[in-house]
């Protein structure tokens, strides 16, 4: 069996770089490969019978026309957990299987919320701000037992976020889902109806929310008013579930308030946005999960599912179905 593959790459070749020798890395009897490693300016070159696509995180707008040049694709994979850019109805329809790097980046993403916690509650970010100004103003730090934390997304991201305050020693961890279950690390579980209420009695609030229909605008000024005037928000799922025109009003009223946003809408916000003018937000740019290392786990998630993909076999974090239990 020959299979194409093509694998979407950087100039850099930070993940290509990590997909040498396919055969020897899959090692299934029979399965051979003809590899091509392109740039997006030469999609065009891409082989008509290619069967498998591996696309790197920020170039979702390549699959479609992939698609187009390619049609024998039957499996594409993406290195990024969101999907809300490619064309899944028409993969779906067309029965090509899409796999993403979901679970990959969790724990990465859980450490940098913890920090931006401790940027809020230890006073780091006001001390820095003060250090500027040449003050030496006095705050008393929280105990991470006084903390409260909302959890709004209990997905893969969400449910890391409250293993590792739970192991943090976090006070009480809620959180917040369309359907209210049990979750492990979870004190209470409550419905996204009760969102406004749930976060004025919480002084941690962390969202972890998917970009859809149902969660755009989701996080808006009905719901910001609520926001303790000693609190910190996080934003480290999709922009487009902040009003952040709302959020800027909000926070420039409440001077003890912090929020950190690893992701806007859009990305980056324009230089004229009066987030940029607030003292106590701090923009990241999407880089949460962005560890050094993480490339390797990316790469060994493709093999994988590769070696699996040639032996018949379901593969890992296939789009639209529940994750593989443990």
């Amino acid at each position: 069996m020959i299979l194409r593959i093509v694998i979407v790459d950087r100039s850099d070749g930070a993940d290509s770089s990590r997909l040498g020798d396919l055969g020897s890395a899959v090692n299934v009897p029979g399965a051979e490969f003809k590899v091509q490693r392109l740039l997006p300016a030469d999609l065009r070159q891409v082989h008509p019978d290619t069967s498998v696509v591996f696309v790197r995180a920020g170039y979702w707008n390549d699959v479609e026309r992939l698609l187009e040049l390619a049609p024998a694709v039957s499996w594409v994979h993406v290195n990024m957990t969101g999907v809300d850019h490619l064309p899944v109805d028409r993969m779906e329809s067309a029965g090509v299987i899409l796999t993403n790097c979901r679970g990959v980046l969790d724990l990465a993403i859980a450490e940098f919320v913890l920090g931006s916690v401790l940027l809020w509650s230890k006073g780091l970010l006001r001390s820095a701000l003060d250090t500027r100004e040449r003050r030496t103003d006095y705050r008393e730090p929280k105990a991470n037992s006084e903390l409260n934390a909302l959890i709004i997304g209990t997905g893969n991201i969400g449910s890391e976020c409250a293993r590792v305050f739970r192991q943090a020693g976090f006070g009480r961890i809620v959180g917040i889902r369309r359907t209210p279950v049990p979750l492990p690390d979870f004190d209470d579980v409550a419905s996204v109806e009760v969102l406004p209420i749930q976060i004025s009695q919480h002084d941690v609030v962390v969202s972890c929310l998917p970009a859809t229909s149902a969660t755009d605008g989701l996080i808006g000024s009905a719901v910001l008013r609520q926001l303790r005037k000693e609190s910190v928000f996080i934003n480290v799922g999709r922009g487009s579930t902040v009003d952040h025109m709302a959020l800027a009003e909000e926070m420039n009223a409440r001077a003890g308030t912090v929020a950190v946003l690893d992701v806007t809408e859009p990305e980056p916000l324009p230089m004229d946005h009066p987030l940029w003018d607030c003292s106590n937000v701090v923009i990241s740019p999407h880089m949460s999960g962005d560890t050094v290392g993480r490339h390797d786990a990316f790469a060994a998630l493709f093999v994988e599912n590769l070696r699996r993909y040639c032996s018949g076999d379901e593969l890992l974090n296939r789009v639209g179905q529940p994750p593989e239990s443990a």
